[in-house]
């Protein structure tokens, strides 16, 4: 049902040859302390945009990126894309109400990673960038942003870690890149003073500078105009996209963390104070009381703590952790297991979130968490095909301060396959909605749901 309802993918080079469109952003640099979400924007707007960055091109593995029209009326898509080798395209897409299209940018163009750029002629269309090897997604982002950081990432033998940056303005970018480790802060010299031209990507090795060292966290600080920024993690082949965050945080939300024998999972956590963090990590698992676990870190420097194994934590499911510290850290989820981890940067509190299974091959997990001391009600739509453009209620669910309900539980039509896309939303930002796809042991490839940033 679901791939009828889908259009093709979009690889019609012939078309594309003859149209034209070049993607400019509208966005002056700021960064919002929460990201803006498309889902937010009025369905009444006359521009919105949309950028997504480290697209991969490995033989075989083509990163995609799909999109989806919460309206119902049809959108016109103007998309630019570009490579780290320089090259350009462009093309046009029309996407009818209720509809999705995918594109692969290594159809239509030559390098190793891409970047896409879109601007939409109206509101309420989401964009998602999905890995090649389907077991890892993130949002696109609606608008670059002047701070990002993301922690957690392996240059160890065996791995590789890059940092795609992407430039939507018409002037060049300038950024500084800080690094943190167990051993302390770094400003390599060569990661100062970047310059991105406008309208192209840039991917940073940070293995150049970084070399072999586990946990390594990132601050990116751009001097001059702003960015879109992503992070590719692989480890022994496998790849991981970490849409990082546009600050430090206080308190951050993981549900979903997997406990499952053998299975790794560890919170990875980066310091980018002039002061000590004293980190609490609080662990809710079934009916099993679980002593808090710790972390002391020094100012501008990384660790993490074992979530699985952990002999203080039994082997008993998801759990659902929330992380409090007295200063702004950075944070990330790293799962997998002895040969290898994935990266998840903690999905931002917010009102609205698209759940679609963009890979076709289901979900493993499907929970939403209320981040907030006070009760909430979620409701939860479904989007139809884009012939019927029907928006029907399936459901309710009210939760208290600190809850967390699985989806497949609450909502009876939610199954682990949907055929159906889902809108869950409420009133206020202070939802979470987490999604994990099906695995063996399962929980070790967490999905980012799709917000619109």
């Amino acid at each position: 049902m679901r791939n009828a309802l889908r259009l093709p993918l979009f690889v019609a080079v012939a078309v594309a040859l003859g149209a034209t469109g070049v993607v400019t952003s509208f966005e002056s640099a700021t960064n919002p302390s929460r990201l803006p979400s498309g889902l937010a924007v009025s369905m009444n707007a006359e521009s919105t945009a949309l950028y997504c960055t480290g697209v991969s091109a490995h033989p075989g593995r083509h990163g995609r990126v799909s999109f989806y029209n919460t309206s119902t009326a049809s959108r016109r898509l103007s998309v630019s894309v570009v490579s780290d080798t320089g090259h350009t395209f462009a093309t046009s897409i029309e996407l009818a109400g209720h509809a999705s299209q995918s594109i692969e940018p290594s159809v239509v163009d030559q390098g190793n990673n891409f970047a896409v750029a879109v601007q939409v002629s109206g509101g309420g269309v989401v964009g998602e960038e999905i890995g090649g090897s389907l077991t890892t997604e993130v949002p696109c982002a609606a608008a670059g942003v002047t701070h990002w950081y993301a922690t957690g990432f392996n240059t160890l033998v065996g791995s590789s870690a890059y940092l795609s940056v992407y430039n939507p303005t018409a002037t060049s970018a300038v950024l500084n890149v800080s690094i943190y480790t167990a051993a302390g802060f770094s400003a390599p010299q060569s990661y100062q003073g970047l310059s991105v031209p406008a309208h192209a990507q840039r991917e940073i090795d940070l293995g150049t500078e970084v070399v072999n060292t586990a946990n390594v966290g990132v601050g990116v600080t751009v001097l001059r105009g702003s960015i879109v920024a992503v992070g590719v993690q692989s480890a022994n082949n496998v790849v991981s996209l970490d849409a990082g965050v546009a600050s430090a945080t206080s308190e951050t939300w993981f549900p979903l963390v997997t406990t499952a024998q053998g299975a790794t999972a560890q919170i990875r956590v980066a310091n980018p104070n002039h002061q000590r963090a004293n980190v609490t990590l609080d662990v809710a698992l079934g009916t099993y009381h679980v002593v808090p676990q710790t972390l002391s870190l020094a100012p501008f420097s990384s660790g993490l703590i074992n979530v699985t194994p952990n002999s203080a934590i039994p082997a008993a499911g998801y759990a659902n952790l929330t992380l409090h510290s007295n200063v702004p850290v950075v944070s990330a989820l790293a799962t997998g297991t002895k040969t290898w981890i994935a990266l998840s940067s903690p999905v931002t509190p917010g009102n609205a979130f698209l759940v679609n299974d963009f890979t076709d091959v289901g979900f493993g997990a499907a929970t939403v968490t209320n981040t907030s001391s006070r009760p909430i009600t979620v409701d939860v739509s479904s989007y139809l095909s884009s012939t019927l453009q029907v928006v029907r209620d399936v459901g309710a669910i009210k939760l208290t301060g600190g809850q967390t309900e699985s989806l497949f539980l609450t909502i009876p039509s939610f199954s682990i396959t949907p055929s159906e896309t889902y809108l869950v939303s409420s009133a206020t930002p202070s939802m979470v909605v987490s999604l994990t796809l099906p695995t063996r042991p399962p929980g070790v490839y967490v999905v980012a749901p799709l917000d619109g940033r």
